[in-house]
């Protein structure tokens, strides 16, 4: 089933990126910090989630601040695994703005003393976008959730295999979100990151 999308405002206009016409803003429902903006799939569990994040200087190179950004979302407790690294292409922002993207699955531990609970994840595929933007010494962090939970959304019948590539619908439809989002995303005004609004 196609995917419709529409224009969303972000930050208060200041970036404006095309996301699923399903998708609500969190923040109708509950307290979203300032620097987020997190719109969640209606009718099933994905998100994406919009932050903007101060620069990683600290690792040398940008696939070491790639890795940083994945794991400062990954919780303490839970198994990861990326599967795949690759520059990525924004169409609206600078050229000297680099871009990179993984694909990634994150797994909880198992449950103890058989406390399964109906909604908990087998496992969390991760597709996270990082925007570098040397000059005002932020990174955009654009990451597409896609949970897999058991009895729901995918059949539990073996069709799901990273190591083979076979993503299932509910990655490929991530996918589907992450790339709009690389053809969609603009920064409308460069004031968000102050520095007087100044571009690359």
């Amino acid at each position: 089933m196609p995917i419709t999308f529409k224009p969303i405002e972000l930050f208060g206009g200041a970036i404006t990126a095309n996301l699923p016409a399903s998708y609500a803003d969190v923040s109708n429902i509950r307290e979203v910090p300032d620097h987020q903006e997190i719109y969640l799939d209606a009718s099933g569990f994905s998100s994406v989630i919009i932050e903007i994040a101060e620069r990683v200087s600290d690792p040398p190179t940008d696939q070491e601040a790639l890795k940083f950004h994945f794991e400062d979302i990954v919780d303490e407790h839970d198994t990861s695994r990326v599967w795949h690294t690759d520059v990525a292409q924004l169409v609206h922002l600078p050229p000297n703005a680099p871009c990179y993207t993984l694909l990634a699955t994150t797994t909880p531990p198992p449950a103890t003393n058989g406390n399964i609970h109906a909604k908990t994840p087998s496992f969390t595929a991760v597709l996270l976008t990082m925007i570098r933007l040397e000059a005002q010494s932020t990174d955009i962090v654009v990451t597409v959730n896609i949970p897999h939970i058991p009895g729901h959304q995918e059949p539990s019948n073996g069709e799901v295999s990273f190591e083979e590539r076979k993503f299932g619908s509910l990655v490929e439809d991530g996918i589907k979100i992450r790339d709009e989002v690389w053809r969609s995303l603009e920064v409308r005004d460069w004031g968000l990151f102050g520095g007087g609004g100044d571009v690359l």
